[in-house]
This record gives C-alpha cells, sequence and structure tokens, in this order.
C-alpha cells in the first residue's frame, strides 16, 4: 500500500476541494432488497486498493453487519491519485480512511474531518532490505549510502532523517513497482508491513522489515474520518457505523478467508497466498493493550498528543496550526467524547 500524496501536498489540494467541487451529500435513503426496510446509504472512501488491510470493512459488508445496522454502504476503491482526505473533508463523500498524519495535515489547512475509528494501532509503515543485506538495523541502513526507493518529502522520511543521519542516503522515486528491489538497483524501499514484504515473499524473494514505529514515531493508520457536518449533525449514526466497522473487523480477523475471496476478486493482482498471509499479520498491527481494554478501533489522546509534537518537530505544521486544530478525534462508543 502506497500513498503518492504527500501530506502538504493534501492541504494544498484541499482549498481546490473546497472551493471548485460542488458539495455532495453522501447520505441518502435506499430500499433494501427483500424486506423493503429503508437503509441510509453511506459512502466510505478507501485510500488503496482493495486489499486485506480493508479487512474489516469488507467483512461488515459482505456478512451483512452494515445492513443490520442500518446501512448500504458503499466501499470506494481508492490508489495513487485519490485524495481520500480532501474528498471527506469536502463533503464528497461521508467518510474515507486516512492516516493520522494526513488528518492532522488536513485540519491544520482548515479540512473539516474527525477521526472516529483507528484500524491501525501499530503504523504498518516500514524500511526493508533483503534478508542477505549486511544491514541489521534501521539506523545502519539510515546512516550508510544506500539507494533507498523511497518518496523523499514524507513525514515518516523526514522523521528518520531528524533521529538519525541521512546525509549520505540517495533517494529513487517509489512509482508502485517492486522491481528495481528485486533487482538489485536500490538497497531498501518503503513499504507496509502487511503488503510488499508478503507479495515479495510469495515471490520467493525474502526481506527484513523495519517498522518506522519502533522508533518512536506510531501515528495511528487506517483511520476512519468523518466529515464534521455528518458528525455534528448525527452523532448516533456515525457511532452505529463505527460500531459495524469494528464489528466488521472482529469478524474478519477470526474468519478472513472468505472475506480474502472477495477482496481477490476485486483486485485479482493479489494471490491467494498474499491473501492469507498479509491477513495472518494484521492482528499484530490491530490489536493492542489499549484495544484489549476498550475495543477495536479506541484512540488515545496521549498517541494524537505526541504525533501533534512530532509533526510540528519536522515542519509538517507549525506551532499556531497545532493550536488551532481543536478537537481531532471521537472514540468509536455512543458518547461524544475526546476518549482518554
Amino acid at each position: 500500500m502506497v500513498h503518492k500524496f504527500t501530506t502538504r501536498q493534501i492541504g494544498t489540494l484541499l482549498v481546490s476541494a473546497m472551493l471548485g467541487l460542488v458539495f455532495v451529500s453522501g447520505c441518502t435513503d435506499a430500499e433494501s432488497v427483500g424486506n423493503g426496510a429503508k437503509l441510509r446509504t453511506v459512502t466510505v472512501q478507501l485510500n488503496w486498493f482493495p486489499e486485506p488491510e480493508f479487512g474489516g470493512f469488507y467483512a461488515a459488508k459482505e456478512k451483512g453487519i452494515f445492513e443490520k445496522a442500518g446501512f448500504d454502504v458503499q466501499l470506494i476503491k481508492g490508489g495513487a491519485d485519490v485524495p481520500a482526505p480532501q474528498l471527506v473533508a469536502s463533503g464528497r463523500v461521508d467518510f474515507a480512511v486516512v492516516s493520522a498524519p494526513q488528518l492532522v495535515t488536513i485540519r491544520a489547512r482548515g479540512g473539516k474531518a474527525t477521526a472516529v475509528f483507528a484500524s491501525f494501532q501499530m503504523a504498518p509503515r516500514a524500511i526493508i532490505v533483503k534478508r542477505s543485506s549486511p544491514f541489521k538495523t534501521l539506523k545502519e541502513i539510515w546512516e550508510s549510502d544506500a539507494k533507498v526507493m523511497a518518496q523523499d518529502g514524507l513525514v515518516f522520511i523526514r522523521w528518520l532523517n531528524s533521529i538519525y543521519d541521512g546525509s549520505k542516503l540517495s533517494f529513487v522515486p517509489y512509482a508502485g513497482s517492486n522491481a528495481p528491489f528485486v533487482d538489485g538497483k536500490v538497497q531498501a524501499m518503503q513499504a507496509f508491513a502487511t503488503a510488499e514484504p508478503i507479495q515479495l515473499e510469495v515471490d520467493g524473494v525474502m526481506s527484513r522489515v523495519y517498522l518506522v514505529g519502533e522508533t518512536g514515531y506510531n501515528p495511528y493508520d487506517g483511520v476512519v474520518a468523518v466529515n464534521d457536518e455528518l458528525l455534528a449533525a448525527e452523532p448516533e449514526l456515525v457511532a452505529r457505523f463505527t460500531a459495524a466497522v469494528r464489528a466488521g473487523w472482529e469478524s474478519y480477523l477470526a474468519d478472513p478467508e472468505p472475506i480474502n475471496d472477495v477482496i481477490g476478486t476485486l483486485n485479482p493482482d493479489l494471490k491467494p497466498a498474499v491473501l492469507k498471509l498479509a491477513a495472518a499479520k494484521l492482528q499484530g498491527f490491530v490489536e493492542s493493550e489499549v484495544t484489549q481494554s476498550n475495543g477495536l478501533g479506541w484512540m488515545t489522546s496521549k498517541r494524537w498528543s505526541e504525533l501533534l509534537a512530532q509533526l510540528q518537530s519536522v515542519g509538517e505544521i507549525s506551532k499556531e496550526e497545532s493550536g488551532s486544530i481543536g478537537r481531532i478525534f471521537v472514540n468509536p462508543t455512543t458518547k461524544s467524547s475526546g476518549g482518554s
């Protein structure tokens, strides 16, 4: 999973999204098939193509969890050029899956969206090398003269540059293909720990994965953001939706195989072995001590505050912007509180 837009670009694009796009409310009534009961149509913009990282959403849709909660949910696939954060902040969709840093930047630039569920408790952002590589730590990679396939300028790259001396590194843009890494033209590459390393393994290329989150920069990911107008107008609807997302994730983690079949049909590029291995790894990223106590998707003020400070430290947001962001998350409960 690779997101082509930097958070700073997202902030810039938000302006055009808010000025140049016609507001369309995604919430309408639709007749459910079979019993004639009305379901609420809800639009959800994903930030990448169908894959196990969205397993909970597809499980909720395919197993009737969304429908039981009163929703006809439209899951809209994303891609490298789909600006999910702007779409939800401008009201073009009701919900979107984004990263926590993207949401912070959107709000810092005046966007109106709030986090209501965090699928990933451990950030899956990683740097990978081949298993035969001499580099044994992320610090060794970053303080070498290695060639890294990554989007220089992304927030997590700037974070690594702030804690390690990356002055000798050279960067090659990552266009979504693993070929330069496989062919040895680069010594390391950016990755999602639950995606590229698994695809490489299935193709016979073994890698070592170094999670950026283990360096202290561990933002939430797979964050469900809701448009602020919808949250203000219908908090009960948002609570029902996030409860359904949670149930979907619980279902997917317990039995991913049937949903993987659906995802494989929607995204034929993913081999069955990739889907199976990815699903097996997701539990370690989706669950945590916090979710064991509070349920999947739960967020803490401490984690968000740490992220704001880190984004300020790397120049992604200013001190003034940090102070003007306001309430950035509401935990997936029926209460409209900021969590703990």
